[in-house]
Protein backbone atom coordinates (compact mmCIF):
# COMPACT_ATOMS: atom_id res chain seq x y z
CA UNK A 1 0.00 0.00 0.00
CA UNK A 2 1.17 3.09 -1.22
CA UNK A 3 1.80 6.22 1.23
CA UNK A 4 0.40 9.68 -0.04
CA UNK A 5 1.19 12.67 1.41
CA UNK A 6 -1.76 15.77 1.18
CA UNK A 7 -0.73 19.19 1.27
CA UNK A 8 -2.96 21.72 3.17
CA UNK A 9 -2.35 25.47 3.85
CA UNK A 10 -3.88 27.36 6.72
CA UNK A 11 -5.13 31.39 6.34
CA UNK A 12 -2.49 33.65 7.89
CA UNK A 13 -3.11 37.13 9.70
CA UNK A 14 -0.89 39.31 8.78
CA UNK A 15 0.15 42.78 11.22
CA UNK A 16 0.99 45.64 9.88
CA UNK A 17 2.38 49.33 11.47
CA UNK A 18 1.83 52.15 10.09
CA UNK A 19 4.23 54.48 12.22
CA UNK A 20 4.35 58.10 11.80
CA UNK A 21 4.71 61.67 12.89
CA UNK A 22 2.95 64.70 12.30
CA UNK A 23 2.41 68.55 13.23
CA UNK A 24 -1.01 69.75 11.29
CA UNK A 25 -2.73 66.19 11.01
CA UNK A 26 -1.93 66.03 7.29
CA UNK A 27 0.06 62.55 7.47
CA UNK A 28 -1.97 61.28 9.88
CA UNK A 29 -4.74 61.59 7.53
CA UNK A 30 -2.52 60.00 5.03
CA UNK A 31 -1.72 56.82 7.28
CA UNK A 32 -5.91 56.44 8.04
CA UNK A 33 -6.18 56.50 4.66
CA UNK A 34 -3.11 53.40 3.37
CA UNK A 35 -5.13 51.34 6.71
CA UNK A 36 -8.36 51.20 5.09
CA UNK A 37 -6.56 49.90 1.89
CA UNK A 38 -4.69 47.24 3.54
CA UNK A 39 -7.91 46.18 5.52
CA UNK A 40 -9.14 44.84 2.28
CA UNK A 41 -7.20 41.86 2.34
CA UNK A 42 -8.62 39.66 4.21
CA UNK A 43 -6.69 38.65 7.46
CA UNK A 44 -5.07 41.84 7.87
CA UNK A 45 -4.41 43.32 10.77
CA UNK A 46 -3.43 47.25 11.11
CA UNK A 47 -1.88 49.39 13.98
CA UNK A 48 -1.40 53.01 13.88
CA UNK A 49 1.55 54.09 15.93
CA UNK A 50 2.48 58.35 15.94
CA UNK A 51 5.68 59.57 17.22
CA UNK A 52 5.52 62.33 19.82
CA UNK A 53 6.32 65.60 18.91
CA UNK A 54 8.89 67.21 20.53
CA UNK A 55 7.32 71.30 20.61
CA UNK A 56 6.74 72.03 24.37
CA UNK A 57 2.72 72.25 25.21
CA UNK A 58 3.32 76.16 26.22
CA UNK A 59 4.44 76.54 22.69
CA UNK A 60 1.56 74.98 20.68
CA UNK A 61 -0.86 76.36 23.43
CA UNK A 62 -0.27 79.90 21.85
CA UNK A 63 -1.69 78.57 18.82
CA UNK A 64 -5.50 77.87 18.91
CA UNK A 65 -5.61 76.42 15.99
CA UNK A 66 -2.93 74.40 16.20
CA UNK A 67 -3.42 73.44 19.86
CA UNK A 68 -7.05 72.05 18.75
CA UNK A 69 -4.95 69.63 16.06
CA UNK A 70 -2.66 68.26 18.89
CA UNK A 71 -5.53 67.67 20.90
CA UNK A 72 -7.57 66.34 18.58
CA UNK A 73 -4.95 63.89 17.63
CA UNK A 74 -4.19 62.78 21.09
CA UNK A 75 -7.45 61.56 21.53
CA UNK A 76 -7.61 59.57 18.41
CA UNK A 77 -3.79 58.61 18.50
CA UNK A 78 -2.01 59.42 21.82
CA UNK A 79 1.70 59.62 20.99
CA UNK A 80 4.59 56.70 21.70
CA UNK A 81 8.26 57.04 23.04
CA UNK A 82 10.68 56.18 20.06
CA UNK A 83 12.17 53.89 22.32
CA UNK A 84 8.68 52.01 22.38
CA UNK A 85 8.25 52.14 19.22
CA UNK A 86 11.77 50.48 18.26
CA UNK A 87 11.17 47.76 19.99
CA UNK A 88 7.52 47.05 19.07
CA UNK A 89 9.09 47.21 15.21
CA UNK A 90 9.94 43.87 14.59
CA UNK A 91 6.77 42.44 15.99
CA UNK A 92 5.12 43.04 12.24
CA UNK A 93 5.26 41.59 9.18
CA UNK A 94 5.29 44.90 7.47
CA UNK A 95 6.15 48.52 8.34
CA UNK A 96 4.84 51.51 6.44
CA UNK A 97 6.29 54.88 7.53
CA UNK A 98 4.80 58.57 6.83
CA UNK A 99 6.63 62.15 7.88
CA UNK A 100 5.92 65.66 6.01
CA UNK A 101 9.20 66.95 4.32
CA UNK A 102 11.77 69.16 5.76
CA UNK A 103 13.72 70.67 3.09
CA UNK A 104 14.01 67.43 1.00
CA UNK A 105 14.01 65.37 4.06
CA UNK A 106 12.66 63.08 6.66
CA UNK A 107 11.17 65.37 9.82
CA UNK A 108 13.52 65.14 13.07
CA UNK A 109 11.50 62.72 14.30
CA UNK A 110 11.35 60.03 12.26
CA UNK A 111 15.56 60.62 11.65
CA UNK A 112 15.69 59.92 14.94
CA UNK A 113 13.32 56.67 15.19
CA UNK A 114 15.63 55.34 12.52
CA UNK A 115 19.22 56.36 14.09
CA UNK A 116 17.95 54.38 17.56
CA UNK A 117 17.64 50.80 15.42
CA UNK A 118 21.19 50.11 15.61
CA UNK A 119 20.29 46.98 17.83
CA UNK A 120 17.75 46.10 15.45
CA UNK A 121 20.34 46.16 12.49
CA UNK A 122 22.99 44.51 14.37
CA UNK A 123 20.33 41.42 15.13
CA UNK A 124 18.77 41.37 11.84
CA UNK A 125 15.44 41.97 13.43
CA UNK A 126 13.71 43.75 10.17
CA UNK A 127 15.77 42.26 7.21
CA UNK A 128 12.76 40.35 4.99
CA UNK A 129 10.14 42.74 6.52
CA UNK A 130 8.05 44.45 4.31
CA UNK A 131 8.11 48.12 3.99
CA UNK A 132 7.00 51.26 2.08
CA UNK A 133 6.66 55.20 2.83
CA UNK A 134 4.64 58.26 2.36
CA UNK A 135 5.00 61.71 2.83
CA UNK A 136 3.36 65.84 1.91
CA UNK A 137 4.67 68.90 1.29
CA UNK A 138 3.42 72.90 1.30
CA UNK A 139 4.12 72.78 -2.54
CA UNK A 140 4.49 71.33 -5.82
CA UNK A 141 7.79 70.07 -6.02
CA UNK A 142 8.20 70.60 -2.29
CA UNK A 143 10.73 67.57 -1.93
CA UNK A 144 8.20 65.36 -1.90
CA UNK A 145 10.34 62.39 -4.10
CA UNK A 146 13.24 63.20 -2.23
CA UNK A 147 11.82 62.87 1.12
CA UNK A 148 10.53 59.24 0.35
CA UNK A 149 13.72 58.13 -0.86
CA UNK A 150 15.59 59.50 2.67
CA UNK A 151 13.17 57.34 4.12
CA UNK A 152 14.02 54.39 2.11
CA UNK A 153 17.76 54.53 2.98
CA UNK A 154 17.93 53.03 6.21
CA UNK A 155 14.95 50.27 5.19
CA UNK A 156 17.81 49.12 2.62
CA UNK A 157 20.38 48.80 5.42
CA UNK A 158 17.72 46.86 7.44
CA UNK A 159 17.43 44.81 4.48
CA UNK A 160 13.65 45.34 4.05
CA UNK A 161 11.66 44.91 0.69
CA UNK A 162 10.47 48.42 -0.34
CA UNK A 163 7.31 48.41 -2.07
CA UNK A 164 6.13 51.38 -3.75
CA UNK A 165 3.21 52.96 -5.80
CA UNK A 166 2.14 51.21 -9.08
CA UNK A 167 0.92 52.75 -12.43
CA UNK A 168 -1.50 50.44 -12.53
CA UNK A 169 -3.45 53.17 -9.90
CA UNK A 170 -4.48 55.92 -12.64
CA UNK A 171 -4.48 58.32 -10.52
CA UNK A 172 -1.22 58.24 -9.55
CA UNK A 173 -0.57 60.51 -12.69
CA UNK A 174 -1.99 63.21 -10.86
CA UNK A 175 -0.76 62.66 -6.95
CA UNK A 176 1.90 61.12 -5.40
CA UNK A 177 4.95 59.42 -6.85
CA UNK A 178 6.29 55.54 -7.55
CA UNK A 179 8.27 56.20 -4.63
CA UNK A 180 4.94 56.77 -2.00
CA UNK A 181 1.85 58.59 -1.87
CA UNK A 182 1.84 61.93 -1.58
CA UNK A 183 0.38 64.82 -1.41
CA UNK A 184 0.16 68.63 -1.53
CA UNK A 185 -0.95 70.02 1.88
CA UNK A 186 -0.81 73.79 0.99
CA UNK A 187 1.29 76.40 2.92
CA UNK A 188 -1.13 76.57 5.97
CA UNK A 189 -1.04 73.01 5.48
CA UNK A 190 -4.99 72.84 5.23
CA UNK A 191 -5.63 71.83 1.77
CA UNK A 192 -8.14 69.34 1.54
CA UNK A 193 -7.78 65.84 0.99
CA UNK A 194 -8.91 65.02 -2.62
CA UNK A 195 -10.47 62.18 -3.99
CA UNK A 196 -7.41 61.14 -6.19
CA UNK A 197 -5.25 61.44 -3.37
CA UNK A 198 -7.33 58.76 -1.43
CA UNK A 199 -7.35 56.73 -4.19
CA UNK A 200 -3.23 56.56 -4.46
CA UNK A 201 -3.11 55.81 -0.44
CA UNK A 202 -5.69 53.34 0.04
CA UNK A 203 -4.04 51.71 -3.64
CA UNK A 204 -0.73 51.45 -1.65
CA UNK A 205 -2.36 49.99 1.96
CA UNK A 206 -3.59 47.51 -0.38
CA UNK A 207 -0.74 45.99 -2.29
CA UNK A 208 1.87 46.41 0.40
CA UNK A 209 -1.08 44.25 2.08
CA UNK A 210 -1.66 42.04 -0.74
CA UNK A 211 2.50 41.59 -1.24
CA UNK A 212 3.08 40.88 2.60
CA UNK A 213 0.27 38.22 2.67
CA UNK A 214 1.68 36.39 -0.18
CA UNK A 215 5.42 36.47 1.20
CA UNK A 216 4.37 35.26 5.17
CA UNK A 217 1.90 32.41 3.18
CA UNK A 218 4.91 31.38 0.96
CA UNK A 219 7.38 31.48 4.02
CA UNK A 220 5.26 29.91 6.42
CA UNK A 221 5.17 26.12 7.15
CA UNK A 222 2.68 23.60 5.20
CA UNK A 223 0.70 21.00 7.12
CA UNK A 224 1.62 17.64 5.85
CA UNK A 225 -1.33 15.55 6.42
CA UNK A 226 -0.65 11.57 5.71
CA UNK A 227 -2.86 9.02 4.47
CA UNK A 228 -2.88 5.30 3.24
Amino acid sequence: MSENTITTTTTTTINILIVFYTRYGNTARMADEISQGAKEIPETKVAIKRIADDVPMDVISKNPEWAKIVKDLDEKYPSNSIDELVNELPQYDAIIFGSPTRFGNMASQMKTLWDRTSRLWLNGSLIGKVGGVFTSASSVHGGQESTAISMMFPMLHHGMIIVGVPYSIPELTETGSPYSPSRIVGPKADRPFEDKDIKVARGFGKRIAEITSKLVQNGKDKVGIKVS
